[in-house]
């Protein structure tokens, strides 16, 4: 049979070629890019977890959601409030008569609003530690000190030893 005889490629699969060249290439970046971030060399770009984000974790679900939906305010839930309070800036940027005064007062009063959050926060933690005895408040701090050393590893996935 001569070269001109022999049937083409169908076109499923060239396509299923492709696609399976396609997941191959995607596979081989994503373990690139995992061997290159967990490599252990260069990791200045590597935090370790703020203290109020260690401590909000910290506390039990019920609590974290209750100190949400308080913060939401009348945006009904935190993330709603943030997202309108972006949204509020970005309008006062692009208002034709632009106030300096009142996108600072806007601001300000957004501060006002997390700093709020943050104190309730702290207290319903405080309350927390006020609770426990001197050795559990040691194991604790034990826990919270291996986690910022970890740094940017998934501290806050852990969720063994948890009071």
């Amino acid at each position: 049979m001569s070269a001109e005889g022999k049937p083409g490629m169908k076109l499923w699969l060239k396509l299923l070629l492709a696609a399976s060249l396609a997941l191959n290439l995607a596979v081989i970046g994503i373990a690139a890019g995992a061997a290159w971030r967990f490599s252990g060399s260069d990791r200045h770009w590597q935090r370790p977890p703020s203290v109020g984000a260690m401590i909000f974790r910290e506390l039990d679900r019920d609590t974290r959601k209750e100190l949400r939906q308080q913060a939401g305010g009348h945006h009904g839930s935190y993330f709603e409030r943030r997202h309108a309070e972006g949204e509020a800036v970005i309008a006062a940027l692009r208002s034709s008569s632009f106030d300096a005064a009142a996108l600072r007062d806007m601001l300000r009063s957004q501060a006002d609003a997390r700093h709020a959050f943050h104190a309730k926060v702290q207290d319903a933690w405080v309350s927390k530690m006020e609770a426990m005895t001197p050795e559990e408040r040691a194991a604790f701090a034990d826990r919270m000190e291996d986690r910022m050393q970890r740094r940017g590893k998934h501290w806050h996935g852990a969720r063994h030893g948890r009071d």
